[in-house]
């Protein structure tokens, strides 16, 4: 099953998810904000970040742009979570730049499922 970097400054919605995924065999490591997502990409390889769009600190763009950089995550999956409409230009902006796949918060149920098929795609 996958590794997923997991970030999202609502403890609620990462204790979800780290439920949801781990039910279905992925191992998840998460992180409270974009700039504590971004230090653990230094220790941490994981076969596709879930990050909310808007954090503290440092946001989930910040986050796709730093994995974008670097070489050996480059072409990992990205999926950005946000509560703002999917059609928003921002999103949609952000999704463009760092090949990323959009889902609104209240889907966060499909992420076990999306997991599977983005991280098979990409092996």
């Amino acid at each position: 099953m996958a590794s997923v970097l997991f970030a999202d400054d609502d403890a609620d919605i990462r204790a979800l998810a780290s439920q949801l995924l781990g039910r279905h065999g992925h191992y998840v490591v998460t992180a409270g904000d974009g700039t504590e997502a971004i230090a653990l990409l230094t220790d941490f390889v994981p076969d596709m970040v879930v990050t909310d769009l808007n954090m503290p600190r440092q946001d989930g763009h910040a986050v796709c742009r730093a994995v974008r950089k670097i070489p050996h995550l480059s072409n990992i999956p990205l999926v950005l979570l946000t509560a703002l409409p999917e059609d928003d230009q921002l999103v949609l902006q952000i999704a463009a730049e760092s090949r990323a796949i959009v889902i609104a918060k209240t889907d966060i149920v499909r992420l076990p499922e999306l997991t599977a098929q983005l991280v098979s795609t990409a092996a």
